[in-house]
């Protein structure tokens, strides 16, 4: 789809912006349709925060524009948008439900509307006991839910949120998914910048690759997995008498064959073919050497995780190293 003021939903057209002599956000063009969940990675230092502070118009950018509906966000109604910083920004003395309706009617809701809302949500997100307790009382996890909401409750069109899932439990996670799932179904478009790679691909149709302040990637992430050189198979073993199978001969076997181990597990393996090995070729291959029964045998796509490497690795794999699992909170 082309960039232009004609997109409904969100449009960045050739956006730059300079600190001093370091190039934070360089040329960046990408459409945000409205009604979809976005996202936006790389690693840290990439240009996310600065993107969405220029989307916000917090920033201004020193070239190109970007347009929400076809109007400069310039002339966009604050109350248009809901942000959620990477830095958090609660009153820790002040009661949850004194805050959510103080927000809320900074952003125009009268304040019976902003109660009957904020206590809407609160029930929904499991937080209905909280109403008279101070921010500094709730755990980290519950604080971060109560930040959500102060960009939700105004019910914004454009929702942006920087590393939503930062501290939170597995627990909160969920109730956070849903709540993102939820407002999608409502029509609303979401952005969310985010070091966890999995939960981007499982939440987001879309996503934009940042790199160094450039964009190395962009669009559905079906067409990007689509559009990857990688050829990879998942090769499960069944374990025999209970025993796990030892990988290490087989590995062994396969190399000279142009196989490279994309993660290896306890039972399984996932493989990236050289060109010139058919997955056919690699089975016949598999067959011959297994240490144990092959439970399992498949073609498989990349992963979002997988696609960042191949864009990034190959010139910056610290940057690859910031968004493994192992680094992740």
């Amino acid at each position: 789809m082309p960039v232009g003021d004609s997109c409904k939903g969100l449009s960045l057209e050739g956006v730059t912006k300079v600190y001093r002599d370091v190039v934070a956000v360089d040329n960046v063009s990408f459409q945000v349709p409205d009604g979809s969940l976005f996202g936006l990675i790389g690693a840290n230092g990439a240009g996310k925060t600065t993107t969405l502070r220029m989307i916000l118009n917090i920033l201004q950018p020193d070239r190109g524009k970007i347009t929400w509906n076809g109007r400069p966000v310039s002339e966009v109604p604050r109350r248009t948008f809901g942000y959620l910083p990477e830095e958090r920004g609660l009153y820790p003395k002040m009661k949850v439900g004194e805050q959510l309706v103080y927000m809320a009617c900074l952003y125009g809701l009268d304040s019976t509307e902003a109660t009957r809302r904020a206590r809407q949500w609160l029930e929904r997100v499991g937080l209905s006991d909280a109403w008279n307790r101070k921010v500094e009382e709730l755990s980290k996890g519950n604080q971060q839910k109560v930040q959500v909401l102060v960009a939700i409750l105004h019910d914004p069109q454009l929702m942006l949120l920087d590393e939503p899932f930062s501290g939170l439990d597995p627990i909160n996670t969920e109730v956070l998914r849903d709540t993102l799932l939820r407002r999608r179904s409502e029509g609303r478009t979401i952005i969310f910048s985010s070091h966890r790679l999995e939960q981007v691909e499982e939440l987001c149709d879309r996503v934009a690759i940042i790199h160094r302040g450039r964009l190395l990637a962009s669009g559905l992430i079906a067409d990007l997995k689509r559009a990857s050189a990688a050829r990879l198979v998942e090769l499960a073993f069944t374990p025999t008498n209970g025993q796990l199978p030892d990988l290490d001969p087989f590995l062994a076997a396969l190399t000279p064959c142009g196989v490279r181990v994309r993660e290896r597990r306890a039972d399984s393996l996932r493989l990236e073919l050289a060109d010139g090995l058919a997955a056919d070729q690699l089975l016949k291959l598999a067959v011959q050497a297994a240490p144990a029964p092959i439970r399992r045998f498949e073609v498989v796509e990349p992963t979002l995780q997988e696609i960042f490497i191949d864009t990034v690795g190959a010139t910056d794999p610290d940057a690859v190293k910031e968004l493994m699992p192992q680094n992740q909170n």
